[in-house]
């Protein structure tokens, strides 16, 4: 059945699109938006080059020298984060101690003239300096003997900790570092704990050259969280990462035996598109892979390191779209199927206008339904979120490029685990369900390591949205499905990038959101050109 005749029921499609975004508006977007405007932590996020400011200023000050240079990343602490979520002590706590112990902050990386690095972490909102660290000083002299706990109680007392609620947890007098515990202070089962490391001076007095003060998580958490995080590791390698590897070996065999059912001409314009969108994505998150090294000297040599590696794996999956979307095409139409129609067939510049409009609808019902599945699973099986600076928007170079990833996420993703992964597997099963399912799983696992716990959650939610995406492809056809994924993508990281709070911010976001419909105007602007042209 060719995908150039089928029409959808836009009454159903409609009702479903908006109970959809009713609920995902209701639910997720109105409660952040009213918390931005009137929680304690609602002030403006200052801009990157401010704190940098602020940092270069207190490194003088506190270590008598000023820094070379100065980089600020978004730095989280996502263990405490998440154990504030998972507990629901989130609100409380930001009311109680954000103003000096926040969860988030910018980590300014500072490089001094003598080749050690120093960490300053600033306050988001207020710029307030809230701890700094300094490493490998080869000139430093630690405080010793009763100097280090002297110094460390007295610095202490003067930030404002009673002394009588401090103790002294572990010491480690080869570096001069310290640990105190805040015993009048908790929340939860978190313990608040000081790391003081402090320097002897010429004269006899002493400088502090870190105060780290956090909140530490139970050890049971933190034990839970490890053992989580193996797990999705070993999911994603064996299920996604090797599975995905097994089918791209196949796109290259069934590319070659159907090749007469298709082209390799094919699919190289929506490939080289994914592949620089890719690129332009893997170097636009070189800070958060910086900020995920946390404190480390060498962090800009191990993040462009990363970023090359990375833009090397992303050619390798141009190729795994380019094969699999030759293989998928030559498979569905030997067994009789246009689902991929092409350009230049009668009204096939109609099919992208209402493929377009479709994967609006469907997107929006697909919102609701995420929406409904995290509720489900946050009360049956106890979900919650954390951070994660990799993906932070304030850790992008060009924030408004973002949004390019839905794309190449749903080139890629569509064009291997529905295309061509369910076209295979319904080549070899001849069941749809069958067909549908094991890409899907496939799809899914590959989304476990994000940081959403327990891990298998991403799994459960994304196995039912796949099945979506499965029947819209086997239904409406490649096109549909590549702008349902799209939008459904796009409209979420608009929505983050937009809630970076400044005008441009907030136009780029609506941009995107709105990005689908020029592109399918101009393709069917184009069709209508070719056909009324003279030959």
């Amino acid at each position: 059945m060719d995908a150039l005749q089928l029409k959808p029921n836009w009454k159903w499609f409609g009702w479903l699109a908006g109970i959809g975004i009713i609920l995902y508006l209701l639910i997720q977007i109105v409660p952040s938006t009213a918390e931005s405007f009137f929680s304690n932590n609602s002030e403006p996020v200052i801009a990157k080059s401010k704190a940098e400011q602020l940092a270069a200023s207190f490194v003088q000050r506190q270590y008598g020298n000023r820094p070379l240079s100065v980089h600020a990343v978004h730095q989280s602490d996502s263990m405490l984060y998440g154990y504030l979520e998972k507990n629901k002590l989130t609100r409380s706590y930001e009311d109680k101690y954000d103003a000096t112990l926040p969860t988030d902050t910018f980590q300014v990386n500072a490089e001094m003239p003598d080749n050690s690095m120093a960490f300053v972490y600033v306050h988001m909102q207020s710029g307030k300096v809230v701890g700094w660290n300094r490493l490998d000083d080869k000139d430093v002299k630690p405080a010793r003997g009763s100097g280090l706990q002297e110094s460390a109680l007295a610095f202490a007392s003067s930030q404002g900790y009673q002394k009588s609620g401090l103790k002294v947890y572990r010491t480690q007098p080869e570096t001069g570092d310290i640990w105190l515990e805040q015993t009048t202070s908790d929340v939860g089962e978190a313990k608040l704990m000081l790391g003081i490391r402090s320097e002897q001076l010429d004269n006899g007095g002493y400088r502090i050259v870190k105060f780290k003060p956090a909140f530490v998580v139970p050890e049971s958490y933190a034990d839970y969280v490890t053992k989580q995080k193996k797990l999705a590791n070993y999911l994603s390698t064996i299920g996604s990462l090797f599975l995905s590897f097994v089918l791209f070996i196949l796109a290259i065999i069934y590319a070659s035996l159907y090749r007469k059912h298709s082209s390799f001409v094919r699919g190289i314009v929506i490939t080289l598109l994914f592949l620089v969108m890719y690129i332009v994505n893997d170097i636009n998150m070189k800070d958060g892979l910086l900020a995920g090294y946390g404190e480390t000297a060498d962090g800009s040599i191990l993040a462009a390191a990363a970023v090359l590696v990375t833009c090397l794996v992303t050619i390798v999956m141009a190729l795994a779209v380019y094969f699999s979307l030759v293989a998928g095409d030559g498979l569905w139409r030997s067994m009789g199927r246009s689902l991929w129609p092409r350009y230049g067939q009668a009204g096939y510049g109609e099919h992208v206008w209402r493929s377009m409009w479709l994967g609006y609808l469907s997107a929006f019902a697909l919102l609701g339904l995420q929406t409904v599945i995290f509720i489900v699973l946050m009360h049956a099986y106890g979900s919650w979120a954390t951070t994660d600076v990799t993906q932070s928007t304030y850790n992008l170079a060009v924030p408004w490029a973002f949004p390019l990833l839905a794309w190449c996420a749903a080139i890629s993703e569509e064009a291997v685990f529905r295309l061509f992964g369910i076209g295979l597997l319904k080549r070899w099963f001849k069941n749809s369900f069958v067909a549908s399912l094991i890409p899907t799983i496939i799809w899914a696992l590959g989304h476990v390591t994000y940081p959403i716990f327990p891990s298998t959650t991403r799994l459960l939610e994304l196995t039912v949205i796949g099945l979506v995406f499965s029947f819209l492809f086997l239904r409406f056809g490649f096109i549909t499905v590549l702008f349902a994924h799209a939008i459904f993508d796009s409209t979420m990281m608009a929505i983050s990038l937009m809630f970076m709070g400044g005008a441009g911010d907030v136009l780029i976001g609506i941009f995107y959101i709105v990005l689908p419909i020029p592109i399918a105007w101009l393709f069917r602007a184009w069709d209508k050109r070719r056909r009324l042209s003279p030959a």
